[in-house]
């Protein structure tokens, strides 16, 4: 089970800077590591909320990406869920309110 997070992306910028990423596929993402009712589907893949490599941040990651080098993809997934406020503030130590850099873009 998991959070229901939205995926925030500049369409401005004529372009997928995240590689054909899950940001560049879908507009849902299923935090499947934070709290909630529901289950990745087919339109709403799975992802995790990790932290980030510089102390007090996270990242989100697709599980599809698991064990290759990935980096950000200029796009940010959030929700007004308390929940999800929470789960990065017990990542961060730090009150959160806010989206977070989804990090789905893979170099091959």
């Amino acid at each position: 089970m998991g959070m229901i997070v939205s995926v925030y992306t500049n369409k401005m910028n004529r372009g997928d800077s995240s590689c054909n990423g899950v940001t560049n596929r879908f507009d849902m993402l299923c935090v499947t590591n934070v709290d909630g009712p529901f289950k990745p589907t087919d339109s709403c893949p799975a992802v995790r909320l990790e932290p980030g490599v510089f102390p007090g941040t996270v990242v989100i990651t697709p599980l599809e990406v698991n064990g290759k080098s990935r980096m950000f993809g200029g796009n940010y997934a959030a929700t007004s869920d308390s929940r999800w406020c929470r789960a990065v503030e017990q990542i961060t130590g730090n009150p959160f309110y806010g989206a977070v850099p989804v990090h789905d873009r893979v170099e091959v």
